[in-house]
């Protein structure tokens, strides 16, 4: 990562030193919050997708659409930090999560399901827009970006260890309830689509536990919660409190509809769907256009995890060398030539050297798209007031709304019905990506290459 000078090491021991004890207090307890929520996703994101493979079939068919109605939510209710507050809007989270995750286990309803799948998974996805807003606010600049690696590696390793365990709890549940040996029961697990009857009960029940499991540990993060001390000056200027008419409410907001914002959410929208088209599916890339065994895949998709952890180190150096446009420019257009590579997978070796080959190059492609997510959400977080960040947050998740339903028309009418698909995917995706950091370079990066310095230089006056 390179070493840091004897000054950059004062100015942030100096910084540390001087942070506003509030501030320091919120952070730290909401890297414990977003720390239980990576457990939640770690279970959410595999195990509770299974689950409702089986008890919800439509909704895993039509995920993409689902996903995307659950962007529009969450753009709609981080919108009403500005109003609320951090501490509130977290208050009411958990309950949320937990009540309409039970709901799912206890109604054999798919409609039901798939209400209360959309409810819950938006409050869980709002964790993940609330730390920006949050770090903006409280963390000073010297140590911002770092901080903005910290708490994303923090997410993910326990994200990472929850999806290893999960799946060991269900075939563990599954064993007691089938009165079986945890063995047995994990040869039974490798195909569900042939249980019919008690065995296919006790397999659902199984997950339904899980899932209850996981609703409850989603309480803690409630209850740490109400020890957050926000005031409304960590979320809305002063003089926005003022802005109470309908006309300066819409003056304010028409400061969104800027160049400045737009190219920015062209950006967002154009990498996400490039990323989606492939990253969502690269187990099926694997086992499906490769034909690589389901168990190789797994230890490819743990390996490609790892990457992302290694990835969010790397933002501070970079973001020091590079400048924050740049940076990201950069980490976006050094995927194009791995993406490539994958594209052409099958031309790539068979057996082990395929293994490695594949492995090693999803590694690559994880670890360079990764490395400038922290950068990235800085950025997003600064190119617009303090009043307009929830509301400019719910925009681009607008567009990530946008962005799923298109990649789900394209996965449902073309990547799933032709032979060439997953490789066809790659190839536009590395369109996407050079024309995305193409975008940027020209609309950002001489004015705006230096703006996280700027704000944190501006901070300190």
């Amino acid at each position: 990562m390179g070493a840091r000078t004897n000054k950059e090491k004062e100015e942030e021991a100096e910084a540390i030193k001087n942070w506003d004890p509030r501030y320091h207090k919120n952070v730290i307890i909401y890297l414990w919050i977003y720390g239980i929520l990576g457990a939640v996703t770690g279970i959410t994101n595999d195990a509770a997708l299974s689950y409702y493979k089986i008890v919800a079939p439509h909704l895993i068919s039509g995920l993409n659409i689902f996903n995307a109605a659950i962007a529009i939510l969450m753009s709609l209710m981080i919108a009403t930090v500005h109003k609320y507050g951090y501490r509130n809007i977290l208050l009411v989270l958990p309950p949320m999560t937990a009540i309409f995750m039970v709901l799912t286990c206890i109604t054999t309803n798919q409609l039901i399901i798939m209400i209360a799948y959309t409810i819950s998974w938006t409050a869980i996805g709002v964790y993940d827009l609330m730390y920006p807003l949050m770090w903006t606010s409280y963390v000073p600049g010297k140590i911002r970006t770092k901080m903005f690696s910290v708490v994303m590696i923090v997410n993910l390793i326990t994200q990472t260890i929850c999806t290893f365990l999960g799946g060991k709890a269900v075939v563990w549940f599954f064993s007691l309830l089938q009165g079986s040996s945890y063995h047995a029961a994990s040869i039974l697990s490798g195909r569900p689509e042939l249980m019919q009857g008690q065995e296919l009960a006790n397999y659902t029940n199984a997950y339904r536990i899980l899932l209850i499991i996981t609703a409850l540990v989603t309480m803690l993060a409630f209850v740490l919660a109400l020890f957050i001390h926000d005031v409304p000056r960590d979320y809305r200027s002063e003089s926005s409190e003022q802005r109470d008419t309908p006309a300066k409410k819409a003056a304010m907001y028409k400061k969104l509809l800027n160049k400045r914002t737009i190219m920015w959410i062209v950006y967002i929208a154009g990498v996400q769907l490039g990323a989606r088209l492939i990253a969502v599916y690269v187990p099926i890339y694997l086992n499906n256009y490769l034909h690589i065994p389901r168990d190789v895949s797994s230890t490819i998709n743990t390996f490609v995890q790892a990457a992302m952890l290694i990835g969010y180190f790397f933002a501070p150096f970079l973001e020091k060398k590079m400048g924050a446009i740049v940076s990201v420019a950069a980490g976006t257009l050094t995927c194009v030539p791995v993406i490539l590579l994958l594209a052409n997978g099958r031309h790539l070796g068979s057996g082990m050297v395929l293994f490695v080959i594949v492995g090693i190059l999803l590694f690559l492609r994880t670890g360079l798209a990764n490395a400038t997510m922290p950068i990235q959400q800085e950025v997003q977080m600064v190119i617009v007031d303090k009043d307009l960040r929830p509301a400019f947050t719910g925009v681009v998740q607008i567009a990530y709304a946008v962005v799923g339903i298109i990649d789900g028309l394209f996965t449902e009418f073309y990547l799933f019905n032709t032979q060439d698909g997953y490789a066809n995917a790659y190839y536009i995706a590395a369109v996407i990506y050079v024309i995305a950091s193409v975008l940027l370079l020209v609309f950002f990066a001489k004015k705006y290459n230096r703006i996280l310095e700027n704000s944190h230089a501006s901070e300190e006056k």
